[in-house]
């Protein structure tokens, strides 16, 4: 091998690795393969160990954005009780390595100036459908569905998560459904989706609002299925074939791996034959995957996304919780406040509608009359977390938008305070990732987002969005921003 085709060769499997690969694998790796530059270097001339190292710094250009990051001078809320006027995060492997006031920043280390700015943890989007191709299936019993075959990386959705200082997303099945399939939650960051999986099995969607017929058709149905679910987990008890343990692998590391591929076929194809003859499937498993996906959900190991749409929804929302051991996360429609005293009883942290301020006649006095969601839950005792609107159901321009629900919020009685927290760690301890994502602590995902001022103040832009550590989105470069603020047409 010559002294030129040493660095175009590892240049050229490096650039495939970061295409290929997840971050954890992407590390080793590179580990990997400067043992083996080491020992093919020790036995090459200083001349044309020189050369080498010119061709691959050249080639290898990427490599040093995996060097330690530091963002300096920044007014720093952490989300964790404490706020720094002016303090110092320092990011070392995607990870949050250091904070403080007076933080040593190794010389290797990339810096932003963030003096007169504020750094704060990434946005969490706890409920949102518009990360996949198409938000709803025909068929409305669908529990062996994943949204990880319909994330698009490349779609507008995470590039405007980008644009706002989004740096999560939990993309969950649409609500015109029975039960429409499972939950991921993500990074909004990464050329294949693989790259972006924090949680592959991240929850379970139900519906009560009708597809078809009424609610007590609806109602009965779900009622089928998970009735099914729990003769199936009696079966099993009996047999002394249970489940526990067979889903270890739904608290899945960042990288969306687990023991083998993480969908389980493997485990299941011993089982497929006897789903054949049972419900007369193909063998391929698909009735084994959303039978067991329903098992977890009654055994309260995969959370349930259960959207209700009016208060009387709420009632059995509640009820099918108490009575088969869900473990809900609630997603309300505008009428749900109805059941606001309800809900306070119970503690359930709720996702609300995304239209928070709107107005509404009375159909015997034709009084209109102003509903503040915000105002109607804080008051009420409700702990609440935040969705926005795709720009095919939103109603306001606003409501698309993260800072503006948090700042109507505040307008109406909440505190800044819990509205930042309702935005990041609220969310994250909801989908209960908050171990991971949610605030600036030491050992946690650097997920951040740099703003020019005040999180809640409207003339605040996003400076830059952080995930893993890396740069995502710079406005400086943003070229989309710079031609709609142009003064002049293009």
């Amino acid at each position: 091998m010559s002294v030129f085709q040493l660095p175009v060769r590892a240049a050229r499997a490096h650039s495939l690795r970061r295409r290929c690969s997840s971050p954890a694998d992407r590390r080793k790796a590179d580990l990997r393969d400067l043992v083996q530059a080491k020992k093919r270097i020790s036995r090459m001339p200083s001349s044309a160990v020189a050369l080498a190292a010119l061709c691959w710094i050249g080639l290898c250009g990427p490599l040093g954005a995996a060097g330690p990051l530091a963002i300096q001078g920044a007014k720093i809320i952490t989300n964790s009780g404490q706020i720094l006027e002016e303090g110092t995060v320092l990011i070392r492997d995607g990870k949050i390595a250091a904070l403080g006031s007076h933080v040593d920043v190794p010389g290797e280390a990339k810096v932003i100036n963030a003096a007169g700015k504020v750094v704060m943890p990434g946005f969490v989007d706890a409920h949102n459908s518009a990360g996949m191709s198409q938000p709803n299936e025909r068929n409305e019993v669908v529990p062996f569905l994943s949204v990880i075959d319909s994330i698009d990386p490349v779609a507008s959705y995470f590039e405007e998560c980008r644009r706002n200082g989004i740096t999560t997303a939990a993309v969950v099945p649409g609500n015109s459904t029975l039960i429409g399939g499972q939950a991921a939650i993500v990074k909004t960051a990464g050329q294949y989706v693989n790259d972006m999986i924090l949680r592959r099995e991240a929850g379970l969607k139900l519906s009560l609002r009708p597809t078809s017929g009424s609610r007590m058709s609806q109602m009965a149905r779900l009622r089928k299925e998970l009735d099914k679910a729990k003769t199936a987990l009696e079966k099993d008890e009996e047999s002394g074939s249970g489940t526990d343990g067979e889903d270890d692998d739904n608290d899945s590391d960042k990288d969306g791996e687990s023991d083998g591929d993480g969908d389980g076929s493997d485990q299941k194809s011993d089982d497929a034959d006897q789903s054949k003859s049972d419900a007369g499937e193909s063998g391929t498993g698909v009735a084994d995957d959303g039978l067991d996906a329903m098992k977890q959900a009654v055994q309260g190991k995969l959370p349930v996304y259960i959207y209700c749409q009016t208060a009387m929804d709420v009632s059995a929302a509640l009820k099918l919780v108490d009575d088969y051991g869900l473990k809900p996360i609630l997603v309300l429609g505008q009428e749900c406040h109805k059941a606001a005293k309800l809900l306070a009883e119970r503690g359930e942290t709720v996702i609300l509608d995304p239209t928070l301020v709107y107005w509404k006649t009375d159909p015997r006095t034709r009084k209109d009359r102003k509903i503040i969601l915000p105002k109607i839950y804080g008051d009420a005792g409700v702990p609440y977390v935040f969705q926005t609107a795709d720009s095919a159901s939103r109603t306001t321009l606003g409501s698309s938008y993260f800072w503006f629900q948090a700042a109507t919020a505040v307008k109406y009685g909440m505190s800044q305070a819990d509205a930042l927290a309702a935005l990041t760690l609220g969310p994250a301890q909801l989908l209960g990732v908050d171990s991971m994502i949610g605030s600036i602590e030491v050992g946690k995902d650097a997920d951040l987002v740099i703003l020019t001022g005040e999180p809640l103040d409207i003339s605040t832009w996003v400076e830059y969005t952080i995930v893993d550590g890396e740069v995502v989105y710079d406005r400086s470069q943003d070229e989309k921003l710079d031609r709609l603020l142009s003064p002049t047409a293009e």
